[in-house]
């Protein structure tokens, strides 16, 4: 099976990532995400662009965007709004980017959080099916089983990553959830500033929160 295949047969209908408004702004500005590095090269995004932790520890994957399948990683979240960002005036969005970019060129799969020392990496069908696994390593000790009742759409271990190389188009974004009435005014605003193309913004705050009741117990041994 291929990836597009694979997505089609679980049902995949998004791939996500999160950000504040201003880096949905540089993105919206540019027409396109860009990876840490890149930011570097373009002075006006970077100016416009807040970046969601104080600092990458996967330092190889400088140079890579971290996408999540179907959810953000709401850990993740919670530490980039409730610490990194808790004083700053931001809100939060949610570009949604069609699956088909999961099957694009030097997209890297991690079974769990990219820093983590049992992570799995890899490229291609094999890699991405290593998503779904019965049983994923975060750590010595520390393994997640995949529940019966976890949608298969839904990876085993909710920190799994895609790591995109270096830019992604906006040609491939078809949603912007936010949480509030107010902040989908400001990004509608977003869009018409920068002349991109209409994007549908949502406001679905359940976006940002746990998926927990999606998932069983996480068993270590």
């Amino acid at each position: 099976m291929s990836i597009q295949d694979i997505v089609t047969a679980r049902g995949i209908g998004e791939v996500v990532h999160f950000t504040t408004n201003h880096g949905c702004l540089g993105t919206l500005y540019a027409q396109k995400l860009l990876s840490r590095a890149k930011l570097q090269e373009d002075e006006m995004v970077q100016y416009l662009f807040a970046a969601n932790a104080e600092l990458r520890r996967d330092t190889a994957y400088l140079d890579h965007i971290s996408l999540s399948v179907e959810h953000i990683n709401t850990q993740f979240f919670n530490v980039s709004a409730g610490k990194w960002h808790r004083d700053e005036p931001i809100f939060w969005c949610i570009l949604a980017f069609d699956p088909s970019v999961l099957s694009h060129e030097g997209v890297v799969f991690a079974t769990t959080n990219n820093i983590y020392s049992s992570v799995k990496r890899g490229m291609g069908e094999g890699a991405f099916e290593k998503l779904f696994s019965e049983r994923v390593s975060r750590w010595h000790g520390n393994v997640v089983t995949r529940h019966a009742t976890v949608p298969p759409n839904y990876p085993t271990c909710f920190q799994a990553e895609a790591l995109y190389p270096s830019e992604l188009s906006t040609e491939y974004l078809r949603h912007i959830y936010v949480k509030t009435g107010a902040d989908q005014s400001e990004v509608v605003g977003f869009l018409k500033a920068t002349f991109h193309r209409d994007v549908d913004v949502i406001v679905c705050p359940e976006k940002f929160e746990e998926r927990s009741e999606c998932y069983g117990p996480q068993k270590t041994k």
